[in-house]
């Protein structure tokens, strides 16, 4: 079953998150329990910031045609900035440039035609989208995610992670995107 529009939220009772999916079956819920998440998440986040150096790596070379044109003198004064903390503060700027996107209305979980807690899920990296194949008992749900979709649910998840309460386990440059996110709007993905 493809998903498409999600509304994620953690649920304290349960202390588990809830994926409420449109689907091609219909709204469906799916349970993630924190250990899977903790599975999950560390792919994720290394998927998003591969897939943004990839971006960043095809402009540089685009940009390499133009400074070879240079002359030695012109190039004698620039300095190479710190890789480690530019890399930082361009993921965070991708993580907020993410976040600013116009809302969609959220998945009515009370209207959802089945509900199973995930128990096992596959992380499928081609290109550039993500394949996340959540393994149900009678079927497989399937979430394709670009960049910039990745970029807002992790956004969503880091937010819902805090309401948690639950072991700190995320990167500076996600924590600088989100404490430079005072009035940004509601997210694509809920």
């Amino acid at each position: 079953m493809q998903l498409t529009r999600l509304t994620t939220q953690y649920v304290e009772n349960e202390d588990r998150f809830l994926i409420s999916a449109d689907s091609d079956v219909g709204v469906v819920k799916l349970w993630l329990t924190q250990r899977l998440l903790k599975r999950l998440l560390p792919h994720l986040i290394d998927w998003v910031g591969r897939s943004s150096e990839t971006v960043l790596t095809e402009q540089s070379q685009s940009s390499a045609h133009t400074e070879n044109a240079q002359s030695p003198q012109d190039k004698a004064g620039d300095t190479e900035p710190d890789a480690g903390s530019n890399d930082s503060n361009q993921q965070a700027a991708s993580q907020m440039v993410a976040q600013y996107r116009k809302p969609v209305q959220g998945v009515d979980a009370e209207k959802a035609v089945m509900s199973c807690l995930v128990h096992t899920l596959k992380f499928q990296p081609r290109d550039k989208i993500l394949r996340i194949q959540f393994e149900l008992p009678d079927d497989e749900a399937v979430l394709l995610l670009q960049e910039e979709h990745a970029r807002i649910w992790l956004g969503v998840l880091y937010r819902h992670w805090q309401q948690a309460q639950w072991p700190d386990i995320w990167p500076d440059w996600m924590k600088q995107a989100q404490r430079m996110r005072p009035t940004a709007p509601a997210t694509l993905m809920h």
